[in-house]
């Protein structure tokens, strides 16, 4: 129990420390919102490379390896096509709303994951069920602002909260529905969490997710939602961390040698990276920047990640099993 909290808590203290040092070094500013992108995309990166590495190499030491990797490449595949026709016919913004919730998704069946291997207890979905409503309520009413308008190459339109409004009451949906739907959010995952704790019990953990729901809550209401970028962060980027944390963890068991392996290939994904990223900044930047921090290409391997990802599964593996048994018949 003490490795999981401990993993939850560094995860947040890391993510809020990106935000607190892209602001104290750029502002509140558009650079800042920049940086904060790029290092979505380089921790992603990291995060989805070295899974696919990880995860195709665990393959081969399975009964039938190749029914594996045509699963992924079948999956792979439909991810690309599924992303290009999303990002074709309904446009940049909805492709990645739709990503992100489809992340969410991932995220949420990966918490009950984590709990599970980190501590032994298998917590009801449900639960965090009322978390992700609750997340993603608050992400809804963060997207009325000047962050949520970038493009592919992390370019940020130049908007004040005029234009803002403008945009969203004659494109979006009209600015002064954003609040009801907190509201409404919040009390559905409350009644959700009710739920929860009624029919599974749970009490310590219904009552932290209660106290940290109406906290919340109650600061938004009064301070106003997060600027959008910092919610996107936030999410996914808590996300990468967790699962950095608990590799790490998982690796040092191994002994020193696979823990300085992972550690080394981690290193090896983000220095690269970490160059492009300063070469980004700078007047004039090779083409090479553009191409690899184009966000399209990151929200396509996200779908492919969140896909593949499926076939740790349980149910995937079953469905697999009986696809490949019928054919050999």
């Amino acid at each position: 129990m003490n490795t999981y909290i401990t993993n939850k808590v560094v995860s947040f203290l890391g993510v809020v420390l990106c935000i607190a040092l892209t602001f104290i070094f750029l502002g509140n500013s558009m650079e800042q919102w920049q940086a904060i992108l790029l290092s979505i995309i380089i921790f992603g990166y990291s995060h989805f490379f070295l899974g696919f590495l990880y995860q195709i190499k665990s393959f081969f030491r399975k009964p039938n390896p190749w029914q594996y990797m045509i699963t992924f490449s079948v999956l792979t595949i439909f991810s690309v096509a599924l992303a290009f026709f999303i990002f074709k016919y309904l446009g940049f913004v909805p492709a990645l709303l739709i990503g992100f919730l489809y992340f969410l998704f991932h995220g949420l069946l990966n918490e009950q994951t984590l709990i599970l291997r980190q501590t032994g207890i298998k917590v009801p979905l449900i639960f965090i069920v009322s978390l992700g409503v609750f997340v993603m309520t608050l992400l809804t009413y963060s997207i009325p602002d000047q962050t949520f308008f970038f493009d592919r190459y992390l370019q940020f339109e130049k908007l004040n909260d005029f234009l803002v409004t403008y945009m969203f009451n004659n494109f979006y949906l009209n600015i002064v529905y954003f609040k009801p739907v907190f509201v409404v959010g919040c009390v559905l995952s409350g009644l959700v969490l009710l739920f929860a704790w009624l029919k599974y019990g749970f009490g310590k953990l219904a009552s932290f997710l209660a106290v940290t729901f109406s906290v919340i809550a109650v600061l938004v209401f009064v301070f106003g939602p997060p600027a959008y970028i910092y919610m996107y962060l936030i999410v996914v980027g808590y996300h990468f961390m967790t699962w950095l944390l608990f590799y790490l963890v998982e690796k040092k068991k191994l002994g020193r040698e696979e823990y300085r392996k992972f550690i080394k290939q981690n290193v090896l994904m983000v220095l690269p990276l970490l160059v492009l990223a300063y070469l980004f900044f700078q007047p004039n930047p090779p083409s090479i920047v553009s191409a690899v921090f184009d966000y399209q290409l990151f929200a396509i391997l996200t779908y492919v990640h969140i896909s593949t990802s499926f076939m740790n599964d349980a149910w995937l593996q079953r469905i697999q099993t009986r696809f490949f048994d019928w054919i050999a018949r």
